[in-house]
């Protein structure tokens, strides 16, 4: 019955028929335009995500780089607020915010606060403490403030937690660099400061290896400058010699190390003798000396002694310059004699005439005749004097 509806059906169409035409048109039409709908819905859909993202990376971009500028312009901005800040509570505020920074800016930024008189040295309680890595780099940049730090004195001590700030980097075992240390206490902030000279045997025992640099800026330091500051180093530097020599300078100074202080101490002995840097006290500021010239000429006697077998040149420029530096000592500063120091003018004659027989017998008598007329001495022969054990 199907089959016959069905040829019934093809016997009346007409494949030229346009209706038929038409209806089969629209059927694939319709079929059709929902596909060709979904597939430009799609390829429009891929555009706009393709672009969304285009969008979010250039808004991405655009906000990091006003990020990044405005970074610079507030790391620019903390460059000068940086070194000028006092305030506790906005340099802790400071030195935080600094530490979020990384690479170069941290490190630029970081430099420069340390180097801020207002931040505490390590080591030390006085002004804004912060937890620091005490690496040589670190150190570096606090030694840079310390000339602004000491400017001016605000009493006694001189140069408030600089001794403790150096104790710290040692036992951090970072490095301080000596000659900016003798540089900045025999500058121009010594003026300010007026360390008398048991800051600089303090100094030498804190940090041993600035005993013979604080010897050689004795003849750079002008003879009139207030204080009398080129006798309280030369003064503080001999009895931390002293120290050193009779093992008062703590531990962690091993023999060779002393040994090689030795020998730079006698070096910068012999050049200060030779060259007659050490034959005119008469003629030194000393006023504000906080120790008597004939205790530094004692001690410089005996700090030639010890020194003396060190090296066998610079004992002969030590030993032949030796008597005019006694002679020198100014007839005002004679009243007392040698006092207490009479023993180290004995114990350094006993180990020169030792260690250098041959030069006391040629300069030994001109010695004891520069010391006599300071005054008595001789309460034992310095021949017949034991040595104590060598370092």
């Amino acid at each position: 019955m199907i089959t016959e509806w069905w040829h019934s059906l093809l016997s009346k169409w007409a494949w030229d028929d346009p209706m038929l035409l038409l209806g089969l048109a629209s059927f694939v039409a319709t079929a059709l335009i929902p596909i060709v709908l979904w597939r430009m819905g799609a390829k429009q859909a891929k555009r706009d995500s393709e672009q969304a993202k285009r969008d979010s990376e250039l808004q991405a971009r655009i906000l990091a780089n006003l990020t990044s500028v405005s970074q610079l312009q507030r790391r620019d901005a903390l460059l000068g607020i940086v070194p000028q800040a006092s305030d506790p509570t906005y340099l802790a505020l400071l030195w935080k915010e600094i530490r979020e920074y990384e690479g170069a800016d941290w490190d630029f930024l970081l430099n420069h606060l340390r180097a801020n008189p207002a931040l505490a040295l390590p080591g030390t309680s006085t002004g804004v403490k912060v937890q620091d890595n005490l690496t040589d780099a670190a150190v570096s940049n606090y030694v840079d403030g310390l000339e602004r730090r000491y400017a001016e004195s605000d009493g006694y001590p001189p140069y408030p937690g600089l001794l403790k700030f150096i104790a710290e980097v040692t036992r951090q075992g970072s490095k301080v660099e000596v000659s900016r240390i003798v540089e900045l206490v025999t500058g121009p902030t010594a003026e300010k400061q007026r360390p008398g000279h048991s800051f600089y045997r303090e100094l030498v025992t804190a940090l041993p290896q600035v005993a013979s640099p604080l010897l050689d800026a004795v003849e750079r330091i002008d003879s009139r400058a207030p204080g009398g500051l080129k006798l309280n180093v030369l003064t503080g530097a001999l009895l931390a010699v002293k120290d050193l020599e009779m093992g008062r300078q703590g531990p962690g100074s091993e023999a060779d190390e002393v040994d090689e202080l030795k020998r730079d101490i006698a070096d910068a002995l012999a050049y200060l003798l030779h060259r007659d840097v050490l034959r005119s006290f008469d003629r030194w500021e000393i006023k504000g000396s906080t120790d008597s010239v004939t205790a530094t000429a004692a001690w410089l006697i005996r700090a030639v002694g010890w020194v003396a077998d060190a090296d066998s040149h610079l004992a002969m420029r030590m030993i032949q310059n030796l008597a005019v530096a006694i002679e020198s000592v100014p007839e005002s500063d004679r009243i007392g004699g040698w006092g207490i120091d009479d023993v180290d003018v004995r114990q350094g004659f006993a180990w020169i005439s030792e260690k250098c027989p041959e030069l006391w017998e040629t300069y030994g008598e001109g010695l004891e005749k520069a010391a006599t007329e300071i005054g008595p001495w001789k309460e034992t022969s310095p021949r017949k004097m034991s040595l104590p054990p060598k370092h």
